[in-house]
This record gives C-alpha cells, sequence and structure tokens, in this order.
C-alpha cells in the first residue's frame, strides 16, 4: 500500500503543479490582457481629454475674441484722442514757427524788387524789364515758400 500512496502522492503532486502552473499561465495571460486594455483605454481616453480640451479651448478663444478686439480697439481710439491733439499743437506750432522765420526774408525781398524797379522805371529802364524783374522776385519768394522747383522734380 505504500507504493500505491505513493503513486497517488506523485499523481496528486503532478495535478496540483499542474494546476499551479495553469493557473499560473491564466495569471499572465489575464494580466497581458488587462494591460492591452488599459493601455488601448489609456489612448481612448487621451483622445476624449484632448478633444475636451481642444473644444474648451476653442470656446474659450471663441468667447474671448471679440473683447479682445473690442478693448483693442478702444485702447487704439483712446490712445489717437490723446495724441492727435498735441499733434496738432506741433504741427501748428512748427507752421508758425517757419512763418515767423520766412516772413521777414519774404517782405525784405519784396522790398528790394519793388526798390529795384522802381529805380529801374526812374532811371529811363523800361517798364517791360520792371515787370520781368518783379516776375523773377516773385518766383524767387515762391521757391523759398514752396521749396525751389528743382527740389519738386526729385
Amino acid at each position: 500500500m505504500e507504493s500505491v500512496t505513493a503513486v497517488v502522492l506523485t499523481i496528486g503532486a503532478a495535478a496540483l503543479l499542474s494546476a499551479l502552473l495553469t493557473a499560473g499561465v491564466l495569471l499572465v495571460v489575464a494580466d497581458r490582457l488587462l494591460r492591452r486594455r488599459l493601455e488601448s483605454s489609456a489612448g481612448l481616453a487621451g483622445d476624449v481629454v484632448a478633444a475636451k480640451v481642444r473644444s474648451a479651448v476653442e470656446d474659450a478663444v471663441d468667447e474671448a475674441l471679440p473683447r479682445l478686439r473690442s478693448q483693442v480697439s478702444g485702447g487704439v481710439k483712446d490712445g489717437a484722442a490723446e495724441v492727435l491733439p498735441k499733434v496738432r499743437r506741433e504741427v501748428e506750432a512748427g507752421v508758425t514757427d517757419a512763418a515767423e522765420e520766412l516772413l521777414p526774408k519774404l517782405r525784405n525781398q519784396v522790398s528790394e524788387g519793388f526798390s529795384e524797379a522802381l529805380a529801374s522805371a526812374v532811371t529811363g529802364g523800361v517798364l517791360g524789364r520792371a515787370g520781368e524783374e518783379l516776375v523773377r522776385k516773385g518766383g524767387n519768394v515762391l521757391d523759398v515758400l514752396l521749396g525751389s522747383r528743382d527740389n519738386d522734380r526729385d
């Protein structure tokens, strides 16, 4: 009987070992299946999260863009309202300064032109020459005021 007991114990041990190996294989297979499912679920979850984030960002941009445009437009208008009076004052001051500088020269040239014309007429010059001289002096005055004709061509 001892040999029968030994055989039964051996068979039992082999069956137990076989069951343990089967359980181990099933655990490995189950682990791999679970990992694959988790990886695919993580990928899907990542895609879902990315889609939700993208949608939230697009909604936020759509909501914020009109306000941003309004604020930028308002800022430009405010800046223009602030800067334009300063620019006008500076241009006005520049024109006034230029006029104050050029008017004495203009008066001198006109006076010289009239003096030369009168002197020429009194000393027996022809009135035509006096007219030409006035035209020449008037052209010089216009050149001073408006810039020379050569500069306009450039």
